[in-house]
């Protein structure tokens, strides 16, 4: 009996196989189905990121909307006023000598040769390569305003048309075409309210085609010549910009 007993107190203790498995797997239920909650909640995180995301662009599209009618919508009120006031020109360079009746001849054909005109023709004409351009279509702006350039060559809306269609162009990042008429305001129209729009966006486009030394030359005229105006800050911001990518 001794034996026995020491041979029974020696034995290990005898482990439930069952139970052990049943624990584990229960164990591992509860982790995987914390892992499933954890993964819904992501879900649900991931859906409401999504949804504040859609809210948000779709604010930022309706301020931009907003923000280019109003500007649209001021540049329209502006030229108004221009071509409301604007005097006609005065015509020089007649000769002397003429007999008055030549001398008014004269001084009537240089007038309408060179003179700024306006009527009802072009006002429509421009006013439907605006409304294009207003309402996003840039490609049918682009060949309305090509038009009107064409056929109203001593049109007082001529230094508008040209930089529409140099914005238009930019927008559609032909920068090539867009340099090339808002180059066109500068130099022809550098009195013109335009020209300091013109030449900022000459300075944004020498920036997009990585002409960094022109882009700092015209933005840093545009902050110089127009202190204090929005077209200033404009190109200081982008130099700035410059500043920081080290340009």
């Amino acid at each position: 009996m001794l034996m026995s007993g020491a041979a029974s107190a020696a034995l290990p203790p005898v482990v439930n196989g069952n139970a052990q498995a049943a624990a584990a797997t229960q164990s591992s239920a509860s982790s995987m189905l914390g892992m499933y909650n954890r993964l819904e909640q992501l879900q649900r995180e991931v859906q409401q990121m999504r949804g504040q995301l859609e809210e948000q662009t779709y604010l930022i599209g309706t301020l931009k909307k907003r923000q280019r009618d109003l500007y649209l919508d001021t540049d329209r009120r502006i030229v108004q006023l221009e071509t409301g006031n604007k005097p006609m020109p005065i015509s020089t360079g007649v000769r002397t000598n003429l007999s008055p009746n030549e001398t008014l001849q004269s001084s009537q054909t240089i007038t309408a040769q060179t003179a700024p005109t306006s009527g009802a023709q072009d006002k429509l004409a421009y006013d439907q390569a605006f409304s294009g351009l207003k309402s996003g279509r840039y490609q049918q702006s682009i060949k309305d305003f090509t038009g009107f350039v064409t056929s109203f060559p001593n049109s007082v809306y001529l230094p508008n048309a040209y930089y529409w269609l140099g914005e238009a162009s930019y927008v559609s990042r032909d920068f090539k075409r867009a340099s090339e008429e808002f180059n066109k305001v500068v130099s022809q129209y550098p009195a013109h309210s335009k020209a300091k729009d013109a030449l900022l966006k000459i300075g944004f486009i020498q920036y997009e085609n990585k002409q960094w030394q022109q882009a700092r030359e015209t933005l840093t005229k545009v902050s110089n010549s127009y202190p204090g105006t929005t077209v200033a800050s404009l190109a200081q911001k982008r130099l700035d910009r410059l500043r920081q990518e080290k340009h």
